[in-house]
């Protein structure tokens, strides 16, 4: 099973950490950049230190750097951002059997797990697979965070698309794509509201190897740029960030009144991914 990838060097918060996680699982990783340095939304963004970070950490020599351009102002963000994935897709797809799409604000607890989960996928004829992020919404100190969790503080998995495609997919709504879907959750039962409740479960695994995904894990001045420049900028984040805020002064608030409140702002206390550090390596 030949594995390539793709990432989008825009954002370099977790960058290090993120392909560290599946760096060994990946036999070519393709780096997609603006070469312009700027965003889906026509902000700047911070690829030189994304570069710099990334050369640093390639031992196997595994990366290839493809510049483009790819904030057309002609076009939506959204329609940016996914035009940039699919260019990266078919680079990253010659070749590989599977294609891992994994964002770089996004951290693979377990290896090995995804890896099996990857593997059955491939065997019974799949062409994507959905694997559960643990959406993390904010640092409150101490090595703890906020996690979206249920409406009694279990695990809720996430799915901001598929994260592994074969090469020759196309790509709509930045990584999403239609087709055969393997989906792997945390319990047999579909745990993500934003799935119905008889969306099929293939393969479960702990919530301890799910991805973690670490998007709103910054601080103000960087979340607001990030909001700026991904590709749902157009749509209106005050409402989110207002309560972003809120959090942070009052956690456990947020967390005891979780039942009453609907999922987009139900939180747990929750440790980080052993991956979580910014170099990458395991504590």
């Amino acid at each position: 099973m030949r594995i390539n990838a793709y990432l989008l060097a825009a954002d370099p918060a977790r960058i290090e950490a993120s392909v560290a996680s599946y760096y060994a699982l990946a036999q070519t990783i393709v780096v997609s950049y603006d070469a312009s340095g700027t965003s889906w939304s026509g902000t700047p963004l911070a690829v030189k230190e994304c570069l710099q970070k990334l050369r640093r950490i390639d031992p196997g020599k595994k990366f290839r750097f493809h510049p483009g351009h790819y904030a057309l102002p002609e076009c939506d963000p959204l329609q940016n951002d996914t035009r940039q994935r699919q260019s990266a897709l078919d680079l990253a797809g010659r070749g590989a059997d599977w294609v891992l799409q994994i964002d770089t604000d996004e951290v693979l607890a377990d290896p090995a797990a995804f890896a099996a989960c990857l593997e059955e996928a491939g065997e019974r004829g799949f062409n994507a697979m959905e694997y559960p992020a643990r959406w993390l919404f904010r640092d409150i100190g101490d090595g703890h965070y906020l996690e979206r969790c249920t409406h009694l503080w279990r695990a809720a998995a996430n799915y901001p698309g598929p994260v592994a495609v074969r090469p020759g997919v196309r790509l709509h709504c930045a990584r999403q794509c239609d087709g055969r879907l393997f989906r792997v959750d945390f319990r047999p039962r579909n745990t993500d509201p934003y799935h119905g409740a008889a969306a099929p479960v293939h393969r479960v695994v702990r919530p301890a190897q799910g991805i973690f995904h670490y998007s709103w894990i910054r601080e103000e001045a960087e979340l607001l740029r990030k909001t700026a420049a991904w590709g749902h900028s157009r749509e209106d984040w005050s409402a989110q960030i207002a309560y972003w805020r809120w959090a942070g002064r009052h956690p456990l608030l947020a967390v005891i009144t979780t039942p009453l409140r609907p999922y987009a702002r139900r939180f747990r206390i929750a440790t980080p991914c052993p991956f979580s550090s910014q170099n990458g390596t395991r504590p």
